[in-house]
């Protein structure tokens, strides 16, 4: 019986170290969503919501790409010739397209729920005041939203896909 109970209260333990730890993740999430905003808000004029997310989502994952995967492996251009360099970093361009492209797609999916979730409590407040300042984000709702997706989609990965942490390294530095 004592080893029942020091189960779950370990699982209670692991769970609370995550919603803290997902709590703290979306704190520079945030800081990405004020950055991308006005590139949003330019798209989101011409295309709909969820495209326009997706081009703001694809541009940050790929130039974060490019710099994870071109840092580390600068030292090694002086042993390429020029065509050799050429040929190579055209050909990871075009890979990390198709990887970013990847990474979007699934932080689209994150993004909509987080969009689902900060909108529901956010109508309350729409409901409460006559003019709209669609203008400011509210951080605490952005917050809470934020670290509710998160907290789901680590214990979904941890569950079902304990590896996939593995796959998208591998995917990076193929």
């Amino acid at each position: 019986m004592n080893g029942i109970i020091s189960t779950i209260l370990n699982y209670i333990w692991v769970f609370i170290k995550l919603l803290f730890f997902c709590a703290i993740l979306s704190l520079p999430v945030i800081g990405i969503i004020y950055f991308l905003r006005g590139l949003f808000r330019k798209f989101n004029k011409k295309y709909s919501f969820i495209l326009s997310l997706f081009i703001s989502i694809f541009v940050f994952v790929y130039v974060s790409l490019l710099f994870l995967y071109f840092i580390p492996i600068l030292s090694k251009f002086a042993e390429f010739a020029f065509l050799d360099a050429v040929g190579f970093i055209l050909f990871h361009l075009a890979r990390l397209i198709i990887v970013g492209a990847l990474f979007s797609g699934i932080v689209l999916i994150t993004g909509i729920f987080v969009s689902l979730l900060y909108d529901n409590y956010n109508k309350s407040k729409k409901l409460k005041s006559k003019k709209k300042n669609e203008d400011k984000i509210n951080f605490f709702n952005l917050w809470k939203s934020l670290t509710i997706v998160l907290v789901v989609i680590f214990c979904f990965i941890f569950i079902i896909f304990p590896r996939l942490p593995v796959i998208i390294l591998y995917l990076i530095y193929m």
